[in-house]
């Protein structure tokens, strides 16, 4: 789900996941989450109230919404940190979506008025997009309160893609006739489906699908600016080659 980009599945199936594993963390967490639902609420209105009013003076139409993080992910973090769950702050994701490219960088400019940025917190997958396809924003603010805030803005195309995978690319684009650029990032599928017919052994095929799948991935800008992703533990030789 994740190669695929399909962000919603994957928590899904993270969440269900933790709770057939760990059920006795995962009621735990699920009954803390639940306690805090309206403070949470509250709180997502609190950061929601002035970014809008900031957006507007800005001239910048916006779709905003706040969520809580899903449990898997701060189950993760609980145990990453070694921490208590009141002891993790960052459990709140705020969605700013709009409507170009340029409206996410003034946004996130605005963002950065509004709030102090976590220096080690930004990451930009527009500029450099994941290579399942996913673009956003993300950013950590130091919020109301003292409180932090993972805010992600992207396009309405950027959330439908991330929210649905890369497959749904083409349901947003009806009657395209010819491949972009974005759509030749399908191009690990394509390798799967080469390695399939190329492998008459299915165990074989298996294998080289389940070393593919579940490695980690860095990224590498060559002199000329193009990304180029690597798996995590490459050196300047793989690269070179």
């Amino acid at each position: 789900a994740h190669r695929f980009g399909m962000a919603k599945i994957k928590w899904e199936l993270e969440d269900l996941s933790l709770k057939y594993l760990f059920p006795d963390a995962y009621r735990d967490l699920a009954e803390k989450v639940d306690l805090r639902r309206e403070e949470r609420e509250s709180y997502i209105e609190e950061v929601i109230a002035p970014l809008r009013e900031a957006l507007e003076r800005e001239g910048i139409s916006a779709d905003i919404s706040g969520r809580a993080k899903h449990l898997d992910s701060i189950y993760r973090k609980m145990v990453k940190r070694k921490k208590a769950f009141e002891e993790i702050y960052d459990l709140l994701a705020i969605r700013v979506i709009l409507k170009n490219e340029r409206d996410c960088y003034h946004a996130l400019g605005v963002v950065h008025t509004l709030w102090t940025p976590v220096a080690d917190r930004f990451h930009d997958y527009i500029a450099t997009p994941k290579t399942n396809m996913y673009q956003s924003l993300h950013t950590t603010v130091i919020g109301p309160r003292g409180r932090m805030v993972e805010i992600q803005i992207r396009t309405s195309e950027m959330h439908y893609t991330a929210e649905f995978g890369i497959a749904s690319h083409w349901l947003y684009k009806e009657g395209k006739r010819e491949f972009d650029r974005s759509d030749k990032q399908m191009s690990w599928l394509r390798e799967v489906l080469e390695w399939q017919k190329e492998t008459r052994d299915p165990k074989e095929f298996l294998e080289l699908f389940k070393t593919d799948l579940f490695h980690e991935e860095i990224y590498i800008l060559t002199p000329n600016g193009d990304l180029k992703p690597l798996p995590a533990g490459a050196t300047p030789v793989d690269f070179a080659y």
